[in-house]
């Protein structure tokens, strides 16, 4: 056995300590000295490639060489976008807190897909939720859960609104069917793609993604969003979701949320808000009216790791009905039933993934 190596097959703690410290320094001197390498990274496609070997090598290098080629081989093509300078598309920015309980959360190797798999991860969960829920100043009751990243949270919230409609799409599905109709649903012409994606991940199709017009400021127009429904209406489709955007991402336009509001009451349409981008401005006091009418919708997604100083990957999606949102995705074949099962939250009946 390697010196270096523990019963376990491991690095030994020796080692982890040696270079823990070592990279606690790196990363120290990172964050002190942001000017010391350009922002946007100067490297040419197919650079970092070149650099590694063709094929994994036979034996391990141990890691005085690993953290060189680290130094060597990567940061050349990193692009800093945790660095201040950083101004392209949006901040995402990580911290000190954030970069330490990183550390702890790959020491625990934790895996909150039930309660009883780890019932400090579900619980801190919860509760982390529902005060970001209260800084925002959402209403009381709305259930949260973590995803990797809106674009996820968007699409679930989407399964959510394709469940509310009742056509038993998750049990029968979509193909075949001549008794499901045609199903739309509307965002802006400025709204992340990931509306689109979604859309098209769940079955609804690109071409039925209906793209509304906005005005001289970017923002989605009530006026035109009533018409395409009733078009659609007349037309026998049925509109299941309408997206609203707070903070898109071309131009940071937040649309006209408590108009919209209002369509999608009158109409019986799901109405999720993406402030993936500007949702975090609603902590500011002064500034929470940029989520005027958030209250009244089904779902929202916002992302901690957008002005939050939370690492990559964390986005929130709420809803206004956790009971719909398990209906969409709860699956628990026996070994994942447990003793407190229906007493408990279990964060895998809440989206795609089991961990």
């Amino acid at each position: 056995m390697s010196p270096d190596s523990d019963l376990r097959g491991d690095l030994s703690t020796d080692v982890f300590r040696k270079h823990g410290h070592e990279l606690i320094e790196w990363i120290a001197e990172y964050l002190d000295n942001p000017s010391k390498f350009p922002v946007l990274s100067q490297s040419h496609p197919g650079d970092t490639i070149a650099a590694l070997p063709k094929s994994a090598p036979a034996k391990g290098e141990d890691m005085t060489a690993i953290l060189a080629d680290f130094e060597r081989v990567i940061m050349p093509g990193i692009t800093h976008w945790n660095n201040p300078s950083f101004f392209g598309y949006f901040a995402i920015s990580a911290s000190i807190p954030g970069i330490l309980g990183e550390l702890l959360a790959a020491a625990l190797d934790t895996n909150a897909m039930l309660w009883k798999s780890s019932p400090s991860a579900t619980e801190l969960e919860v509760v982390v939720l529902d005060w970001l829920r209260q800084a925002l100043g959402l209403p009381a009751g709305w259930f949260g859960v973590i995803n990797d990243t809106a674009s996820i949270s968007t699409l679930l919230a989407l399964v959510a609104a394709r469940e509310q409609a009742n056509l038993e799409i998750r049990e029968k599905g979509l193909s075949g069917r001549d008794d499901v109709p045609i199903l739309r649903v509307y965002c802006s012409e400025q709204a992340h793609s990931s509306v689109d994606k979604g859309a098209i991940a769940i079955g609804f199709g690109h071409q039925n993604v209906v793209h509304i017009p906005t005005d001289d400021e970017f923002r989605m127009r009530p006026e035109a969003l009533a018409e395409a429904i009733a078009a659609d209406r007349e037309r026998g489709f049925l509109p299941v979701a309408v997206v609203a955007t707070i903070g898109t991402t071309s131009t940071t336009s937040i649309d006209p949320v408590p108009a919209v509001a209002d369509i999608c009451e009158r109409e019986k349409v799901w109405l999720h808000v993406d402030g993936a981008y500007g949702g975090s401005a609603g902590i500011v006091p002064e500034l929470r009216y940029y989520l005027d009418g958030a209250e009244r919708a089904d779902s929202m997604v916002e992302n901690p790791h957008k002005w939050l100083f939370t690492p990559v990957d964390c986005s929130v999606l709420w809803v206004k009905d956790r009971a719909l949102l398990k209906r969409a995705f709860s699956l628990v074949p026996e070994y994942l039933v447990t003793a407190e099962s229906g007493e408990v939250v279990d964060l895998m009946d809440y989206g795609v993934q089991l961990g």
